[in-house]
């Protein structure tokens, strides 16, 4: 007979992924075991195994997730918005949100993707190229001459992401600056250049123009 599955499957599975992130963030993949995961989940090691086979099978939970969170929230975000200025906005935003709630996950994906077995690596990848296929379709009605060439299309992606990923390095969600905020001065320091960037920006439709 077939195993049921508990009524909290979902949240402990959920469980087993927040804080095997934290655990891999704090002590990186290598030196991190089940049976730290373990005693920070208060679960067993053969229950941890009911949900992934081996400590790879949870890194890759974690970062196929995300990744599909990522993409989820930015397509949900933009769904509808025409304006290409205001849909910027909204992907900074949906990226922003993600980031600041789940800190932990992003360290992990930027920093320890390469550990993974490489079928589930190719994976992992394979999503990534699409939040930069994402990213294009974004970018592109903003100066459809640069977006149009193809050689263009990646560096020019990947010099978003760079202003975008690597925030969790120095960015506090909690601090001074919202992640609302800070999308909307991501989105005007994009759009405009530093020089053309006004000290109060918050939320605008469309970024302050000088």
């Amino acid at each position: 007979m077939a195993r049921t599955r508990a009524d909290n499957y979902g949240e402990k599975h959920q469980l087993i992924l927040d804080t095997a992130a934290e655990i891999f963030a704090a002590k990186g993949f290598a030196s991190a075991s089940i049976n730290d995961i373990s005693a920070a989940t208060g679960m067993s090691k053969s229950a941890l195994y009911h949900y992934h086979k081996s400590k790879e099978a949870i890194l890759h939970a974690i970062l196929a997730t995300h990744v599909r969170d990522l993409l989820q929230a930015a397509s949900d975000a933009t769904e509808g918005v025409s304006d290409p200025e205001q849909r910027l906005l909204r992907f900074l935003e949906a990226l922003l949100g993600i980031y600041a709630t789940a800190r932990a996950k992003h360290i992990v994906l930027l920093n320890q993707a390469a550990l993974l077995p490489e079928p589930e690596r190719r994976e992992v990848r394979t999503l990534g190229r699409e939040l930069v296929r994402f990213a294009i379709g974004v970018l592109k009605p903003l100066n459809p001459a640069i977006m149009g060439r193809a050689e263009l299309r990646k560096p020019y992606a990947m010099m978003f992401y760079g202003m975008v990923n690597w925030t969790y390095t120095w960015y506090d969600a909690a601090g001074p600056i919202a992640p609302a905020q800070l999308a909307a001065r991501m989105t005007e320091l994009f759009l405009r250049g530093f020089p053309h960037c006004t000290a109060g920006v918050t939320r605008a439709r469309n970024p302050a123009r000088v």
